[in-house]
């Protein structure tokens, strides 16, 4: 089925002049949370979602198939939400490959058409692809806005798990010529829901639904830790979900700010960087509207299904 025959599930339409071009980067079976996200993205009528990428976790995995594991994750999810139209793509492979993925060359390719709308890339774990990307061909980055979901808090930062991946990826998207806006580990934390929430507004949502349930369910009881601040046993942190929020909510907020793009020192906090080219930091994102804005769209596009 084609993701156009979901979408008019909806039952609204919206301008076309308020569409964009989105490319989807993510780290899909690290854990639980990036399934809402990639949902999210595909059931949103404003976001041209140009294909879908697999990107490694390799500081967690160590296993040289991270990136495989959320490619499979990635076809499983279209195939559960009926969409048949938007492309996955396999990324590098771990911080030491320096091959150019399929990923990284659509990446490139799709910079490069003609088409006058800006280029976002939404990064949800390691930075790997698009950073590959830009090393291979500099010049795109005038064209392409990274999402990025990852670094410490400011002023000091600290290890955060996205640049733990691939620190070098983070320290290369800083150093390129792409707009960043980041939204740091304070700000997606934020994103907090009880599990009773999720199982309540979203498992209804047919075989989509279902699974995103049951998939977080299993992670939680396989992988709680009680030392992890995140997680407290019956709620969850769907923080992938801030990088839908930055496109859902108004300009008029003010609830980000400019600054140079600091230097990730050895133990991924910050120094300042004087000369680092100007980067959109968020402080806060709108939480209850974006999950609110999720609820809604399963429940329209597979409620009754």
């Amino acid at each position: 089925m084609k993701r156009a025959e979901i979408l008019a599930r909806l039952g609204f339409t919206v301008p076309e002049a308020a569409k964009i071009r989105v490319i989807v980067d993510t780290d899909a079976k690290n854990e639980a949370d990036d399934q809402y996200a990639i949902a999210h993205f595909l059931l949103s009528p404003t976001m041209d979602i140009r294909a879908v990428t697999a990107a490694h976790f390799e500081g967690k995995a160590g296993t040289g198939d991270s990136m495989e594991r959320s490619f499979k994750e990635i076809e499983k999810l279209l195939e559960l939400m009926e969409i048949e139209d938007v492309p996955a793509l396999r990324g590098q492979k771990g911080p030491d490959d320096t091959g150019l993925s399929e990923a990284a060359r659509f990446m490139i390719d799709e910079a490069q058409r003609e088409d006058q709308r800006p280029l976002y890339v939404a990064i949800l774990g390691a930075a790997a692809n698009l950073a590959t990307a830009l090393r291979a061909v500099p010049d795109i980055g005038e064209k392409i806005t990274a999402v990025w979901n990852g670094g410490g808090p400011y002023p000091e930062g600290r290890p955060e798990f996205n640049v733990m991946q691939d620190p070098g990826a983070a320290r290369a998207l800083l150093s390129s010529s792409a707009q960043v806006w980041q939204i740091p580990q304070d700000v997606y934390a934020s994103f907090e829901v009880t599990l009773a929430e999720l199982f309540s507004r979203i498992r209804p949502c047919g075989k989509i639904g279902e699974y995103l349930c049951r998939q977080l369910e299993e992670n939680n009881l396989r992988e709680f830790d009680p030392d992890f601040l995140l997680r407290a046993g019956d709620n969850w942190t769907p923080g992938d979900n801030a990088t839908v929020a930055a496109f859902l909510m108004n300009r008029f907020r003010g609830n980000w700010y400019t600054r140079p793009a600091p230097k990730i020192n050895g133990d991924l906090t910050y120094d300042d960087s004087p000369g680092g080219k100007e980067i959109r930091v968020y402080t806060g994102l709108d939480m209850r509207m974006a999950l609110e804005d999720l609820f809604a769209k399963l429940a329209l596009a597979y409620g009754n299904k």
